[in-house]
């Protein structure tokens, strides 16, 4: 089963990458809200817990996380153009404009998904700190258990986001230092001049 999962995530990366992105992405835009019920039916008023989102919010989600996504794609994916035919130089001019655009901006394109996770995130603490603010929580049943339930559970969104943000920047400093080689061998420098001549752009760097 395990090697079953890994062979399918080899197959399937960027889909995987995306679906992780995604559930996070949507995990934080959900508000955790802990309110009393102070109906007329009960003895003592009763501390609830409700999850909500906005609709719109859950719909341009996916639009985040593919933008995110541009992080970790050489060139934005303009590399995979075809090299041959009518149009052969103009796409080899464009999948060099591609490439030199992400060596320079690839970081940034990670920073509208983190700052959407972050303000969903900060949202619950506020409300927290409102309802414990409140006199009439100390007097509600569950009070205790219903903060330590959003509690963890935000706490757990917390950690999930931090490392799916980890990772994906990681992925993209590897990627961007996987473009460059130092190295004096005549052998492995002819051996990438051909890999670049065969690509038609210079998709590995050559520094002394």
């Amino acid at each position: 089963m395990r090697d079953y999962m890994s062979n399918v995530i080899r197959s399937h990366r960027s889909l995987c990458f995306f679906t992780v992105l995604q559930l996070n992405l949507m995990l934080s835009l959900l508000e955790v809200q802990i309110q009393i019920d102070q109906s007329p039916e009960l003895e003592r008023p009763m501390t609830r817990v409700f999850l909500g989102a906005e609709l719109a919010e859950l719909a341009w989600s996916p639009l985040f996380s593919g933008f995110a996504m541009g992080a970790i794609f050489y060139g934005y994916g303009l590399i995979h153009l075809p090299s041959k035919g009518p149009l052969g130089c103009f796409f080899r001019r464009l999948r060099t404009a591609g490439l030199s655009v992400w060596q320079q901006c690839s970081p940034v394109m990670i920073v509208p998904w983190a700052l959407k996770v972050a303000h969903g995130l900060s949202l619950f603490p506020c409300h927290l700190w409102e309802f414990l603010a409140k006199e009439v929580c100390v007097e509600t049943d569950n009070c205790l258990q219903h903060v330590i339930l959003a509690f963890v559970l935000w706490t757990y969104l917390l950690i999930l986001a931090i490392t799916s943000l980890v990772l994906v920047v990681r992925l993209n400093l590897q990627m961007l230092a996987d473009r460059h080689i130092e190295s004096r061998d005549h052998e492995l420098r002819s051996y990438v001049r051909g890999i670049n001549e065969l690509l038609g752009f210079e998709m590995i760097i050559l520094t002394e």
